[in-house]
């Protein structure tokens, strides 16, 4: 199938590696390592952790349980009536959106602290799913795979950054562990619990089943979990 471009699917989803490159070269080229003082290697060492440090996990279990598989915001699209050959612009075109938001994000962080971002970031996650419920028009899909993108490039690395803010620096090791086992196995179930809710009753029921984990976990995340490191 050739789009109006001269482009086939193929040609498109090479594209689509392209903002991902980009985001290598900056990453080997342009960012520098700062070489700690007296640095404290993270090792896992196994026992209690924190009751913050269990608040933050809930939450992201119950994120990670909401947040399916982008398959099926593709498929939304498709439904929507996007034609097939124009998916890959789609996921191009969110791509892009997210290496442009990520290093911003990054900043913003920074300044206003992990917590705030990560909440603003989940509860529009959130909007997005409730958005892609309801959406009936292509340019509706096109917008909400623009927020999708700051979505991304509010929080993908601050979800980690925000691991070492509340481990202390001999804990790290542990506390990584558990973060990546929560999210994990928080996953696995969480496209089929999707894919099960969309079959039998519906994308309706099955985006606001996502938006409403994003809504529960960002109040977790607000009303529950303290910075500790700002």
């Amino acid at each position: 199938m050739i789009l109006g471009f001269g482009m086939d699917l193929r040609h498109l989803f090479l594209i689509a590696f392209i903002p991902g490159i980009l985001a290598l070269l900056i990453l080997l080229f342009f960012v520098e390592e700062k070489k700690g003082e007296g640095a404290v290697k993270p090792s896992w060492k196994p026992g209690p952790v924190s009751p913050n440090f269990k608040l933050y996990l809930l939450s992201l279990i119950l994120f990670t349980l909401g947040n399916s598989s982008d398959a099926f915001l593709l498929l939304k699209a498709q439904n929507t009536g996007i034609r097939i050959a124009f998916l890959p612009l789609i996921w191009v075109f969110l791509h892009v959106v997210k290496v442009i938001t990520s290093i911003p994000g990054g900043v913003i962080s920074d300044r206003i602290g992990r917590r705030k971002v990560m909440v603003a970031g989940w509860l529009v996650y959130a909007l997005i799913y409730l958005g892609f419920g309801l959406s009936d028009r292509d340019w509706h899909i096109w917008l909400l795979f623009a927020l999708y993108g700051i979505y991304f490039g509010l929080t993908e690395g601050v979800e980690k950054a925000f691991v070492a803010d509340l481990a202390a620096k001999e804990e790290r090791g542990t506390a990584f562990g558990l973060y990546h086992l929560c999210v994990g196995l928080s996953a696995l179930p969480a496209s089929v619990v999707f894919g099960y809710i969309w079959q039998q009753f519906g994308e309706l029921y099955a985006f606001l089943f996502g938006a409403a984990l994003s809504f529960i976990a960002s109040f977790i995340l607000l009303a529950f979990v303290r910075e500790v490191n700002g």
